[in-house]
């Protein structure tokens, strides 16, 4: 595969370009760290907050037990009158089935549904402990003897956290119900079911966050890949490629823009294929007209005479300026043309350069006219360049006006100019060349300023042959070089219309 240029594509560039992961891949990738890393804090997270509300709730649990607790062991130290043989209290009290209070072994009724304190405890992740009112525990609920703590005296905070146990106006002991270090039973159940839950809910997140995420990803890269694919094929030398997706966000703004520059890349290349054309075209007559003539003087079949050398001469003039202005629109296109810019006032010019095409107009019997009112703004130009510009115009409107006719050049500010299109900024100075021809076939209009473009074959050439066919191309590049504008329209009374634009000079007091 070659470009257009005959270039060779860089196929293992592209093929190596490939291999790596594509922006799909990586965009997946990404995401999948971001949920990892989202699920797993989010696990985290409530799981540490549902074992936080499960201790607060464990511990508002306790001291409620405790101090239920509170009056079945206040009675049972008053009529036993000391904590002897209290572990039989914890060991057969019960929660009521009724009211939630606690019932000692001497209330239990029968037929109702009981249960060891010892298993209930557990089963709740609880220890209830009695304790003396001397600090040490004389009762524990544990199951487990080799972890009960009978006999151990308690610190006065850990005390605090218990509910007193009084006889009459004497704090005889402490109730506490303390958690479990290890919760097992129900409450570890509960905990695991939570956790599973949490699980469950941030895997069917994840899963759902991923298919969007990979629907939105493939939505942008698909695009991306059509570009790509478009660009690629630019590249081989097609240039009739256009893209098409849907517009609405910076995708479909690129892809507009893409279009826009396929389009202009192609109207380059057959402007370029064209003007090619064209100048081959334009180089042919003159070459062949001095080669015929050379060779025959070479034959002898023409003396060595002034008048067998006046077409060589001509041609060759001929030749010179259509170099000269390929060299100067190629300059103007590319902005590196020199402007020599100076304030002028433009009625003394446009009378000058009339003047100098007034012979010619005679010539071809038309009325040549120039329209100036006094004190005009000046404007900043480059006067040479200027003149070239007129000088086209009125030689295109002297070519395409019959004999008998008018050409007016006037000059003026954009607002009361006729035939000035309303796009005119009105800080403008503006100069129109009308003439009485046949005018312009709409069709042609917008191709008037094109290199050698002819909407008939006497456009853009004098009867005698002379001109390069750029004038007018290279004026409309002199104009916009200045800051200006130019244009073509047909007028409604007849006849052709061009006109340009220049902007004012910012101190009209040095005009020349």
């Amino acid at each position: 595969m070659t470009s257009s240029e005959g270039t060779p594509v860089d196929r293992p560039t592209r093929a190596r370009a490939r291999a790596r992961p594509g922006l799909f891949v990586k965009l997946m990738v990404a995401f999948f760290v971001v949920l990892l890393v989202m699920a797993l804090l989010t696990t985290w997270l409530a799981r540490r907050a549902t074992q936080a509300e499960f201790m607060l709730y464990t511990t508002a649990l306790g001291e409620r037990q405790a101090e239920l607790l509170v009056p079945v062991l206040a009675d049972y130290y008053r009529s036993n009158g000391s904590w002897e043989g209290v572990d039989q209290v914890l060991a057969g009290s019960v929660t009521g089935p009724a009211d939630g209070g606690m019932m000692g072994p001497g209330m239990m009724r029968p037929g109702s549904a009981m249960m060891r304190s010892d298993a209930m405890w557990e089963m709740m992740g609880l220890r209830a402990l009695v304790v003396d009112e001397g600090g040490r525990v004389v009762a524990d609920s544990s199951g487990d003897p080799a972890g009960r703590v009978e006999g151990r005296r308690l610190a006065p905070g850990e005390l605090a956290q218990g509910a007193p146990i009084t006889v009459g106006d004497n704090r005889v002991g402490t109730a506490l119900v303390t958690i479990l270090e290890q919760p097992t039973g129900q409450s570890e159940r509960f905990l695991q079911q939570v956790n599973q839950a949490i699980l469950l809910a941030v895997l069917g997140a994840g899963t759902v966050a991923m298919l969007l995420v990979g629907l939105l990803t493939w939505r942008l890269t698909r695009p991306l890949h059509t570009l790509t694919e478009a660009a690629e094929a630019i590249t081989a030398g097609d240039l009739d490629q256009q893209v098409n997706v849907p517009p609405g966000d910076e995708i479909g703004d690129l892809a507009l823009a893409f279009n826009q520059m396929a389009a202009r890349l192609g109207r380059a290349e057959a402007l370029r294929r064209q003007l090619t054309a064209d100048i081959a075209h334009e180089l042919r007559t003159p070459l062949a007209v001095i080669q015929g003539n050379v060779e025959a003087l070479q034959d002898g079949v023409f003396p060595l005479t002034r008048e067998a050398l006046a077409p060589i001469h001509t041609k060759t003039t001929l030749l010179i300026r259509l170099v000269e202005d390929l060299r100067q629109l190629a300059l103007a296109e590319t902005d590196t043309l020199t402007l020599e810019r100076t304030v002028l006032d433009v009625a003394p010019l446009v009378q000058e350069v009339v003047a100098e095409f007034q012979a010619n107009a005679r010539a071809r019997q038309i009325t040549l006219s120039a329209e100036a009112p006094p004190a005009l703004p000046s404007v900043a130009a480059d006067r040479q360049r200027l003149v070239q510009v007129l000088a086209n115009l009125l030689g295109n409107a002297l070519r395409h006006t019959p004999a008998g006719g008018i050409v007016t050049v006037r000059v003026g500010m954009a607002s009361p100019m006729a035939g000035v299109p309303a796009v005119v900024e009105e800080d403008m100075l503006v100069l129109v060349v009308h003439d009485s021809g046949p005018g312009i076939p709409p069709a042609d209009l917008p191709n008037v300023f094109e290199r050698f473009y002819r909407a008939d074959k006497g456009r853009g050439r004098g009867a005698d042959g002379s001109g390069s066919g750029l004038g007018l191309a290279i004026a409309r590049s002199l104009i916009r070089a200045h800051g200006g504008s130019i244009g073509a329209a047909n007028a409604p009374d007849g006849g052709a219309i061009f006109w340009l634009t220049l902007p004012l000079a910012d101190n009209p007091t040095e005009s020349e």
